[in-house]
């Protein structure tokens, strides 16, 4: 119901208006500025991520594409950011060939400039291209990393065909609701897996980026990680505005790497999809976004309150 109600009936301008703590802003500039602040002053690392759905023609992406060059520009002397790219905003809609072929564009420019590229993962629909086009262009850029959602029944499976790779995996519940033949429905369920497949990943030698605010499952997978004694192959993901202050704290005083994820946008319309998304998955963030835009509101009253 709640997902019916936000893609139908919620205005664009609201989307925007309670997502913006979630997002950097409407240009390139914005996106790798907020990386740069939560870098020199947090020491947390980032994922640039150009919000680019709903794309219609082949002009728009190459302007994304382009975009993603001139991020990997403009991040290449720091070692503080990587990107991350969806499928569909790379013409994976026209042909797969056509998609491989901009991402190879955008992988040889950062290898060159040795910066880490991350390929989403979007709905099931786009699983086996994704993968396919992982496994394909893997062993020519070791800097490559791709996503696998726990919530999907065949997840395992397609750990099992990394075997070789040394993969560096985002590991994540994922967004995208599906349906119930091919993907578990609890959540309980989809944490317990994020748990089992950090273990299965870490046993086979990858790289894990274990993506996720829930504390508990953060906990579980520290255990698992001490068990593997592999602090080196693993960091920590989370959402830029979701607030863990006191987890990623903890996290940075253990010595783990940990990355926000920042989308950005340079047309809103593109951002519009994925923020109606997290809020379908996360209706919280109206809260969060409500009580901080009221703080701000009320903020100079607290001051004259204080001078009298």
């Amino acid at each position: 119901m709640k997902a019916f109600l936000i893609n139908n009936f919620m205005p664009s301008f609201l989307v925007r208006l309670f997502a913006k703590p979630y997002v950097a802003g409407d240009s390139l500039e914005k996106g790798v500025e907020t990386a740069r602040r939560l870098w020199t002053q947090k020491g947390i690392t980032t994922s640039l991520d150009l919000l680019g759905e709903e794309i219609k023609t082949k002009e728009e992406v190459e302007e994304i594409v382009q975009i993603y060059l001139d991020s990997i520009n403009a991040i290449k002397a720091e070692d503080f950011a990587t990107i991350s790219i969806k499928p569909t905003s790379i013409g994976v809609d026209f042909s797969k060939e056509y998609c491989v072929e901009n991402l190879r564009r955008i992988l040889t420019a950062a290898f060159e400039s040795n910066v880490g590229v991350t390929l989403d993962m979007e709905s099931s629909d786009y699983t086996d291209v994704t993968l396919e086009m992982y496994h394909e262009l893997k062993p020519d850029f070791p800097n490559f990393g791709t996503v696998l959602q726990t919530r999907l029944f065949r997840t395992e499976n397609d750990i099992s065909d990394l075997s070789g790779l040394n993969a560096h995996i985002r590991l994540c519940i994922g967004i995208y609701l599906e349906d119930k033949n091919i993907a578990f429905t609890k959540r309980s369920d989809m944490k317990a897996k994020l748990v089992e497949y950090t273990d299965l990943l870490l046993k086979n030698n990858h790289f894990v980026a274990v993506a996720t605010h829930d504390e508990k499952t953060i906990h579980q997978c520290l255990e698992v990680i001490k068990k593997h004694d592999a602090p080196k192959n693993v960091e920590f993901q989370m959402l830029l505005g979701v607030p863990r202050d006191r987890i990623i704290q903890e996290l940075l005083e253990q010595g783990y790497t940990m990355r926000l994820y920042i989308p950005f946008a340079t047309k809103w319309k593109y951002a519009t999809n994925y923020l109606k998304r997290r809020l379908i998955e996360n209706p919280h963030m109206a809260i969060y976004t409500l009580r901080n835009l009221f703080g701000r509101i009320l903020q100079p009253f607290k001051r004259k309150r204080k001078k009298k």
